[in-house]
């Protein structure tokens, strides 16, 4: 659905524009909250879960759980389409990046046919350290 036909109030706005403007990153409720606190915008967190979940049913926003422990990370995704992708999460800085890849098609159909398994894409995660963090690490030697 596109939210440009959708009615929006503006702590919906607040939110869904800080979610556009970071660049596809994924966030907690926590880090939207305190965003929305430093700009001066009174938003509770139980209004931005409800709006949250609202742009997720809407197809906005995705929504991912990363154990039992984390809370859930949303990232703004419009009206792309569907791809390929996975997930890659640094255990450093604990930033979340989405990684489309043309070999993890071939992947998750290897393990369809060969091992009669349907791979969901945006629960697949990789973790290990990222380019970032790797060059913090290099420099501190």
């Amino acid at each position: 659905m596109n939210h440009a036909k959708t009615y929006h109030t503006k702590q919906q706005n607040a939110i869904l524009q800080f979610l556009i403007a970071s660049d596809q990153k994924y966030h907690t409720v926590s880090q939207i909250a305190e965003y929305l606190k430093e700009r001066g915008e009174s938003v509770g967190l139980t209004t931005i879960y409800r709006q949250l979940d609202k742009f997720q049913k809407e197809g906005i926003v995705q929504k991912i759980v990363l154990d039992g422990n984390s809370g859930a990370c949303y990232q703004y995704v419009g009206t792309q389409e569907e791809e390929s992708k996975f997930l890659l999460k640094c255990e450093d800085c604990g930033d979340i990046m989405d990684m489309d890849c043309g070999h993890m098609s071939e992947l998750y159909e290897h393990v369809r046919q060969e091992h009669h398994f349907n791979v969901n894409p945006h629960r697949t995660m990789f973790y290990g350290v990222c380019e970032k963090c790797l060059d913090k690490e290099k420099k501190g030697k």
